[in-house]
């Protein structure tokens, strides 16, 4: 697969994956807005939305049912489950998405938006719990391989010495029999924590064995591996459990962190405050509880927006 057409491939499951959003009963305005966010960042993402609603809104047509116009542009009357399907097969039958350039036999996909974990069953027993903003795509017939796209997933996999399990996270890859490890993939850098077990990374003409309680970052050909207390890697993991730990961490670390979770952004404003070192374990998703402990603990003053929330001395 070349990269264009994996790219279009990223982008049309993503649109799909937006209009199920919509069918769901937890939708609210602010999954809107981050929709809205999305559909605006490129013009492929607002043609291969309008396709698929094009093709739903024809089945609602074929079943006889009057369709709705939204009021706003992007703001979509809720299908039914059966609609969604037909919708699909619609679509592959008039060609209306790139269906029929892209080879849909490369396996399934998975994907969770900002603030989300979604954890997935594989064919041969493996899991795989996936983090915020995470997209990955799973071989199909139970070979043991996955590409993640983006974003992080955290692996327990299913020991297999004759069927190496692969994960192929850009330039990357880590090559594992039976363990439990994480990687996380930033653009063209790739992390790697193994919690039990041993995993090879691979990195262009680099590679290196880690083994537990070791992370390595590879990027640009290059890997550096280093020793993680126990402690420190169950703090990592922590996301599993919907928490985010903090250890002697600079407040601009932990921001940084918070923001992975949150489309409102906590911004510090100044090096001195962004140079603190605070500790403990919170909800990613409540950004206003530990703004306002920032406050309380450390006099720092906040300017709440929607947005986004400065935070200065």
């Amino acid at each position: 697969m070349n990269d264009e057409n994996e790219s279009a491939q990223v982008i049309e499951a993503d649109a799909a994956h937006w209009l199920a959003r919509q069918n769901g009963e937890r939708w609210h305005p602010g999954l809107q807005r981050q929709l809205d966010a999305w559909i605006e960042a490129d013009l492929r993402h607002r043609l291969a939305y309008l396709r698929l609603r094009a093709a739903w809104e024809r089945a609602d047509g074929l079943a006889g049912q009057p369709v709705a116009r939204p009021a706003r542009l992007f703001s979509l009357q809720r299908f039914s489950t059966w609609r969604l399907a037909a919708g699909v097969l619609l679509t592959c039958a008039l060609g209306a998405t790139l269906s029929s350039q892209l080879d849909w036999r490369q396996g399934e996909r998975y994907a969770t938006l900002t603030g989300e974990n979604r954890t997935i069953a594989l064919a041969d027993g493996s899991r795989l719990t996936l983090n915020t903003a995470t997209r990955l795509r799973a071989a199909p017939g139970g070979e043991r391989k996955v590409w993640l796209d983006r974003g992080e997933a955290y692996f327990d996999i299913v020991h297999d010495p004759s069927h190496p399990f692969v994960v192929e996270a850009g330039a990357s890859r880590v090559t594992v029999l039976g363990t439990r490890f994480t990687v996380r993939r930033d653009g063209e850098r790739t992390q790697v924590l193994v919690e039990q077990g041993r995993v090879k990374l691979t990195e262009r003409e680099a590679s290196v064995l880690i083994d537990r309680n070791q992370e390595a970052t590879a990027t640009a050909g290059e890997i550096n591996r280093t020793e993680v207390e126990p402690a420190r890697t169950a703090q990592r993991l922590a996301w599993r459990e919907g928490r985010i730990v903090f250890d002697h961490t600079t407040l601009a670390m932990a921001a940084e962190e918070f923001n992975r979770y949150n489309e409102r952004k906590l911004i510090i404003a100044d090096a001195e405050a962004a140079s603190l070192l605070i500790g403990g374990s919170f909800a990613p998703s409540n950004i206003d509880g530990f703004v306002r402990l920032l406050e309380q603990g450390f006099g720092l003053r906040a300017k709440r927006g929607s947005d986004k929330i400065v935070v200065t001395y």
